[in-house]
């Protein structure tokens, strides 16, 4: 069946809203570790979920599943040491905004994929829009940049490798399926071999909470991956990339921090190159 591509975007675009989402829950939790742990618990479970509908991806998925769940476990560990460092409004901006450049360049040298003229003008258009979101934050701790820009590198990494691995299999949802088997069971271990009565605890009194949050978490996941089998995944990249858009939001009327002129600038050029991707 043939999808239409405003549909996948507007798909990728409730990618966005439900990433932004679960990563201020993750910021603002007492306990972010625990926090992340949880939500990707509620993944491991709908990974296993499918996982028994679907057939295994084959062996020639095996070393992009590996890889890409190396590199979730390398993002976890930036993204909740970044958070230690910065605000969410800080963080989240920064990593996400490295991503869509590197992502087009990534698949360019490995995945042989190139952009038409319309589609690169909407990655440097939604990668400028983002610079100039984050541009007076360059002035915060060097440590808590490096580890944004990390971050930002590790989400580059798991995607691209993702992007390989659903269009190597016939199954593009049973690849997402072991992927989250892979990065749930990873973060539960670490939780388990580390802190597991605080690990329980935290669960039993944030089970609502976590439970959503996984949800938005694994679904935003699965929808930008399956995106990323039918679509470049550049162009993917850069439109989930509106997740700052929504992590504005969220940040001025959930965390009460001021908008600025500079962030409507900045949000209507990232909606001009979004709009450039969808009619390209």
């Amino acid at each position: 069946m043939v999808v239409p591509e405003t549909l996948v975007y507007g798909l990728v675009l409730l990618s966005a809203l439900a990433h932004a989402a679960w990563n201020a829950v993750v910021k603002h939790s007492a306990e972010g570790f625990l926090q992340l742990a949880m939500i990707r618990s509620v993944g491991l479970l709908i990974g296993m979920a499918l996982a028994t509908q679907l057939p295994l991806p084959g062996p020639e998925a095996f070393g992009f599943l590996l890889g890409g769940a190396l590199f979730q476990y390398l993002y976890f560990f930036l993204l909740t040491h970044s958070y230690r460092a910065l605000d969410y409004g800080t963080a989240y901006p920064i990593a996400r905004g490295v991503t869509p450049l590197l992502v087009a360049m990534a698949a360019l040298l490995f995945l042989d994929e190139s952009l038409l003229p319309m589609q690169l003008t909407g990655v440097l258009l939604v990668t400028c829009g983002i610079f100039a979101l984050i541009l007076k934050e360059l002035r915060v701790s060097r440590g808590g940049i490096l580890l944004s820009l990390g971050t930002g590198i590790a989400i580059t990494g798991y995607t691209t490798l993702g992007a390989a691995g659903v269009r190597a299999v016939a199954h593009p949802l049973s690849f997402v399926a072991w992927l989250e088997i892979l990065s749930g069971a990873g973060i539960l271990l670490a939780v388990l071999l580390t802190q597991p009565l605080r690990g329980f605890a935290f669960a039993r009194t944030n089970l609502l909470r976590g439970s959503a949050s996984g949800v938005l978490a694994s679904g935003g996941f699965a929808i930008a991956l399956w995106a990323t089998s039918v679509m470049p995944v550049a162009a993917v990249a850069a439109t989930r990339e509106a997740s700052i858009l929504f992590a504005s939001v969220i940040s001025v009327y959930v965390l009460n921090e001021r908008f600025s002129t500079r962030r409507l600038i900045a949000a209507l050029i990232i909606f001009t190159g979004i709009g450039a991707l969808a009619i390209a």
